[in-house]
């Protein structure tokens, strides 16, 4: 369904736990840390950019950090979420969003899904600011596209990355502990909505079941396909 919410999740009794980005998540609230998530991301400088709502470029200057002679910026991610705060950008396109998952102990967590809500409606008019790059590091891939008629599909596409390349798609369960991790990559993508979403892992560990939500610390993520964008510009201010 498309323009309403759509939950592909399973509820569970323990209950689940949102991620604050680049900390240490712990499902069981007093117990010990059966699955240990740190969530880096959305990249800005592997996406499609932002859309900015009406304003023009001159509106959402100065951008984040120093420029240099190519046009890029570098700057933190505190940088860039003030930034985005302040003129109330959206991700452009996609989300690139890097998981690290970890078991707490000797005893192995299995991983046996991933489910993707997704809350889709049209998409954001406005200044599209362009960041091209690009990056990658061995990992499980899996693509989304949140806004498909069905509602948001989950594809596995293989380990990727220079050091462990593999053409294998990547298929659940996976096993972590504390000395065996996964990294997974959720490439996350809008065709032509603006969209929020989460995802959430189910696990179990000596037989205890288990969720972890996935989420922009207390909300959700958001994105949104660039074809409404009234102008386009690469952060150096040059018109495309």
């Amino acid at each position: 369904m498309i323009g309403g919410l759509i939950v592909t999740g399973l509820s569970n009794p323990l209950g689940p736990a949102l991620t604050d980005l680049g900390q240490l998540l712990n499902p069981f609230a007093g117990t010990a840390n059966e699955l240990k998530v740190v969530a880096l991301g959305p990249d800005t400088d592997i996406t499609d950019g932002y859309i900015v709502p009406d304003k023009t470029f001159d509106d959402v200057t100065p951008l984040p950090g120093p420029d240099s002679t190519d046009g890029y910026l570098y700057a933190s991610p505190a940088e860039w979420k003030q930034w985005k705060n302040r003129v109330g950008a959206v991700s452009a396109g996609r989300h690139l969003l890097k998981l690290s998952l970890q078991g707490g102990s000797s005893k192995a967590v299995t991983i046996h899904g991933m489910d993707v809500t997704a809350d889709c409606h049209d998409p954001v008019p406005g200044v599209h600011l362009v960041y091209p790059g690009a990056g990658g590091l061995p990992s499980r891939h899996f693509r989304i596209i949140l806004d498909e008629p069905g509602g948001p599909t989950v594809t596995p596409y293989g380990k990727t990355g220079e050091e462990r390349p593999d053409p294998e798609p990547a298929q659940f369960p996976f096993y972590v502990s504390e000395s065996e991790l996964e990294y997974f990559v959720l490439d996350v993508q809008v065709r032509s909505r603006s969209c929020t979403w989460r995802a959430t892992l189910h696990w179990n560990v000596d037989g205890r079941q288990g969720t972890t939500e996935i989420g922009d610390d207390s909300t959700a993520f958001r994105v949104t396909a660039p074809t409404a964008a009234t102008s386009r510009h690469h952060l150096n201010g040059t018109r495309l």
